[in-house]
């Protein structure tokens, strides 16, 4: 059998793996052809529903938590700066661990381990022990387009105890996944990596009793932006059939290419021994580097540009023309996603917001990037908003992060949906969750970017130790119902993430349309309320006309 150049899992930021216990789940069977047997008939072998026959060869995975699970199946490759392949078939089988699949390259962060592998398209299948045709669900992790990989950080037991296939996967990340620049031709890379990953679902996920006709894509943050990314991609087209977008609809509407690239790609090529390159040599160069010099170069944040073959137009344009894959979307966004910002800020300049004339600055820089956005009146008018706040300047720029960022373009991207494609809107909004292991901070973050994830895939004993309440875990175990009934049920619009008797023990989640309602995400219980009040509290009508200079 062969192995795979591996990493060992490590402790991230929302769950740990248990000890992987190795058995083999046996079912055997018996020949009934006509006529008397005897006791020197051949009789076939047990099957071993541990190994899978793919289209690159056999694999043989690992049984446990209740799950058959395939850790670091290489699905592709690709080289530097050019699209990618399926991997190349392999024999014999490739026995797998506990181990997954290097991560692809990225510097260390509290958000994914440093990795310098450009071999990293790997991808890991969770299933349920018993055989069956179950929904595939599809997880693009985030981490800024920089940061994170399909890794230990996400371990799905919660959603396949549910009855769905999950799958994992690593994309390219940062410069090397996403460098704008006219002389990479089709440059959005990453977006390219999930594409192929979900061919490989299609041609393959049956052999993990994965149903490829009921696949839903679904991702946070960055991984929520992708999802949406991929509605907007042509090449996306029939890869998918449900979409679950988490935290991703910020910057909608993208940038162009030629900006992208003098933004972004121009500046990463000038920090580089490529700087003087033409434009016929320039690839050359770039693939000479060394990966530690790209990922020195390379911006602090970066996102998939329009105007490629991948992305021919931008995310908000596509849903506005309708000219994208319409498929039943569940979206929503967390009632404090900027505090993690806010953390991440002051961790580099602890003082920003020590008066309001450093908090005038802050939002001077986090508001940079739309120049013809009066930033300092945007200051002013959120600090006496938040005047009875317990620290004006902390609220008020918390509230600049989740309102600007987050929310009120996903209320926006709730309207460009809900007539087109059947809709679901969330609203988590515990601001008591359990704090993001890993990230200690002075200040209550309260349901913050990616605080929603602990309740989709950590386990009940991870969220007992980090404090969970038992209304906390309630809402855990409601959450991965919506999520896998949507899985199941999403394409019916009667439905959604319901169960099939209404909702179960949960409330009833209401499709959204105009004037509707969204699901609170919050204990005692999920509510639903008003789109309006969602607004409301995210100040959406002063952000649909902004002050400008």
């Amino acid at each position: 059998m062969q192995s795979q150049n591996r990493t060992h899992p490590a402790r991230f930021v929302l769950s740990s793996l248990a000890a992987v216990v190795l058995a083999v789940s046996l079912g055997g069977c018996l020949s009934g052809g006509g006529g008397s047997s005897s006791s020197n008939d051949e009789q076939p072998g047990p099957i071993n529903r541990l190994q899978v026959s793919t289209q690159q060869g056999d694999y043989i995975g690992i049984s446990d938590a209740g799950m058959r699970i395939f850790r670091g199946i290489r699905y592709g490759q690709a080289e530097r700066f050019a699209s990618p392949e399926f991997a190349p078939a392999h024999e014999p089988a490739i026995q797998l661990s506990d181990a997954f699949g290097s991560g692809c390259p990225q510097v260390a962060s509290p958000f994914g381990a440093a990795s310098v592998d450009e071999d990293c398209l790997f991808l890991n299948v969770y299933a349920p022990e018993e055989p069956g045709e179950y929904p595939v669900m599809v997880w693009l992790h985030g981490g800024a387009f920089i940061y994170g990989s399909g890794g230990a950080t996400y371990d799905p037991a919660r959603l396949v105890e549910q009855g769905v296939v999950v799958v994992t996967l690593n994309y390219r990340l940062g410069a090397l996944g996403f460098l704008p620049h006219a002389d990479l031709g089709n440059a959005n890379f990453g977006l390219q990596d999930q594409q192929l990953a979900l061919q490989w679902v299609q041609q393959n996920i049956d052999q993990f009793d994965g149903d490829a006709n009921n696949v839903t894509l679904f991702g946070e943050s960055a991984g929520g932006h992708s999802v949406m990314s991929q509605l907007a991609s042509p090449g996306a087209t029939g890869l998918f059939h449900k979409a679950i977008v988490q935290s991703g609809s910020y910057n909608g509407e993208q940038l162009p290419l030629p900006l992208g690239q003098l933004l972004f790609g121009n500046p990463t090529v000038a920090a580089t021994d490529c700087a003087t390159s033409t434009s016929d040599q320039l690839l050359a160069c770039l693939r000479s580097q060394s990966v530690q010099d790209i990922l020195a170069a390379q911006p602090g944040n970066i996102l998939p540009v329009w105007g490629t073959a991948a992305l021919p137009q931008s995310i908000n344009a596509a849903l506005a023309s309708g000219d994208f894959n319409q498929v039943p979307v569940m979206m929503g966004s967390n009632r404090n996603e900027g505090s993690l910002f806010t953390l991440l800020a002051l961790a580099d300049d602890p003082t920003a917001l020590d008066n309001p004339a450093n908090y005038i600055q802050a939002v001077k820089g986090l508001l940079g990037e739309n120049p013809a956005l009066d930033a300092q009146q945007v200051a002013i008018d959120y600090l006496t908003r938040y005047a009875d706040h317990p620290v004006p300047t902390l609220g008020a720029y918390n509230a600049i992060g989740t309102d600007w960022r987050f929310n009120c373009p996903n209320s926006n991207q709730w309207n460009l949906l809900q007539d087109q494609v059947p809709t679901w809107g969330y609203w988590f909004a515990d601001e008591e969750a359990p704090p993001i292991e890993g990230l200690p901070s002075p200040f209550p973050l309260g349901a913050t970017h990616t605080a929603e994830l602990q309740y989709i895939f950590s386990s009940r004993g991870e969220l007992i130790a980090s404090g969970a309440t038992d209304e906390q875990l309630q809402l855990a175990d409601h959450m991965a119902a919506y999520w896998t009934n949507f899985a199941k049920y999403g394409d019916d619009p009667a439905i959604g993430p319901n169960a099939t008797d209404g909702a179960a023990e949960a409330v009833e989640w209401p499709r959204l349309l105009a004037g509707g309602q969204v699901l609170r995400l919050d204990t005692p219980a999920p509510a639903a309320v008003a789109k309006s009040a969602f607004d409301a509290t995210h100040n959406c009508a002063y952000w649909r006309s902004p002050p400008l200079l």
